[in-house]
């Protein structure tokens, strides 16, 4: 997914977000570490994020693992960039 200006506005409010939560700013990481998130197949249509979910290792492979700890605060970071979203 190319990054657009739609992308890096949404990225500011989820890092706004995750500052207001208290849990630091959100930044970018390359497209070429990312891996393909579905909304790379309509990124040319409508801004979106990836990389939302769970921080781990190994993604998609074999011994791939989850870090449990920090779903909590992940999903508190999207649940209230989805409410703001929402809001708009």
């Amino acid at each position: 997914m190319a990054p657009t200006e739609g992308n890096y506005a949404l990225l500011n409010q989820l890092s706004q977000v995750s500052q207001d939560l208290g849990f630091g700013k959100v930044g970018t990481v390359d497209p070429a570490d990312r891996g393909a998130g579905d909304i790379a197949y309509v990124s040319h249509l409508i801004s979106g994020l990836d990389g939302l979910g769970a921080d781990g290792q190994g993604a998609h492979a074999p011994g791939e693992s989850v870090e449990l700890d920090s779903m909590p605060m992940l999903t508190k970071r999207a649940a209230i960039l989805i409410y703001r979203l929402a809001r708009q």
